[in-house]
């Protein structure tokens, strides 16, 4: 009887997302129409709709009269029943940026800015969303985004050396204890938003690969600052390595993070040498080297390439050379991203919608 008992609660669940999401793309519609709309029959959807009307989240909208026979009511989904948020904090061309956005539930952008700060602590992302949950009371999940893998709910190598060794995720949800908070890897972030602006719904894997131009300038920076800053004998060994990319993979809809946390750390695959004598060429080499080690393992159809190594007459030379390592029929994609900044929040948006089980949307630009 439980397992039965579990089974139907799935069921009506699934039929609850159903709907939620026919009321989405339709905007206001009858029972019949989402009936029609969602396959499910129209007893169970009015059950359905005089829950979510009760809670608030469906909307009666007008009363509808075909002309003949008794008027229907019609429905519409009240996108601002809870709001979720995004934040996160990145490196580039040498700047240190904190960003944050707030969306409904239809993905309608309420608030959104970047801006410059001096250094990443704890006390940056607390305040950040400190004054998002101030600000807006129906806030429900906000999804953190960090260049860094997390183990066991521990920040390990990230560009801000001040969160390294944090359980960041729980220390966060310590303090804002009436929403929930999500903790997530830049890369993971991004290559899933990719995925669910390019491929939402195909069985596919795609990978996500970003270098900032000064991907180390956080950890390197803060070290010459205070050398006696406090890290494990691991850190401090990681520290001393080059990370110049990282990466995001995502196959089925799902993202791929690994046991540890640790997948996508491009930059720890074995180094092969480049007889280049150029910088670039090397680099070159490098990221060939790289998407040739990919491929293999994770036969991605999509791999995109932004952050601000990367140009066009880069990426044409990185798709030259990796045909000299991959057979035509391997090949993937290679394309360009102009930036990180929309997949990334599409991503993390994502993730934190998905948290109130509401399925997937698009985010939507503010008019």
């Amino acid at each position: 009887m439980l397992t039965m008992r579990n089974d139907i609660t799935k069921v009506k669940e699934i039929n609850v997302e159903l709907i939620k999401s026919a009321l989405k793309e339709l905007g206001t519609a009858t029972k019949a129409q989402i009936a029609e709309a969602t396959e499910i029959s129209v007893a169970t959807c009015g059950k359905i709709l005089n829950e979510l009307c009760e809670s608030g989240e469906v909307l009666e909208d007008a009363i509808t009269s075909g002309g003949y026979g008794r008027p229907a009511k019609s429905y519409a989904y009240n996108g601002n029943f809870s709001l979720i948020a995004c934040v996160y904090v990145a490196t580039d061309l040498g700047k240190v940026t904190v960003s944050a956005m707030v969306s409904n539930l239809r993905g309608e952008v309420l608030e959104e800015y970047t801006r410059e700060i001096d250094q990443v602590t704890y006390e940056v992302l607390e305040q950040t969303i400190e004054r998002l949950v101030e600000k807006h009371g129906k806030l429900r999940v906000v999804s953190v985004g960090i260049p860094g893998y997390i183990t066991n709910g521990v920040v390990g190598l990230c560009n801000f050396v001040d969160l390294m060794g944090l359980p960041l995720k729980s220390m966060l949800q310590e303090k804002f204890q009436k929403i929930k908070v999500l903790v997530e890897n830049d890369m993971n972030a991004a290559a899933y938003g990719f995925y669910q602006n390019n491929c939402r719904g195909r069985d596919t894997t795609i990978a996500f690969i970003y270098s900032p131009v000064d991907a180390q300038t956080g950890i390197e920076g803060k070290l010459g600052k205070d050398p006696g800053v406090e890290m494990s004998e691991e850190q401090r060994t990681l520290v001393n390595i080059s990370i110049n990319f990282g990466a995001g993979f995502v196959s089925g809809g799902r993202i791929l993070r690994g046991f540890s946390g640790f997948a996508g750390e491009v930059s720890f695959l074995p180094v092969v040498r480049s007889q280049e004598p150029d910088p670039v060429d090397a680099s070159v080499d490098a990221m060939a080297h790289i998407i040739g080690s990919i491929v293999p393992i994770l036969n991605p159809e999509i791999i995109a390439l932004t952050g601000g190594y990367f140009d066009k007459t880069t990426v044409d030379a990185i798709r030259a050379r990796c045909l000299r390592l991959i057979a035509p029929q391997h090949m993937p994609q290679i394309i360009l991203r102009d930036n990180i900044h929309d997949e990334y929040v599409g991503g993390l948006l994502n993730l934190a919608l998905e948290e109130l089980s509401c399925g997937v949307m698009l985010v939507k630009r503010k008019a």
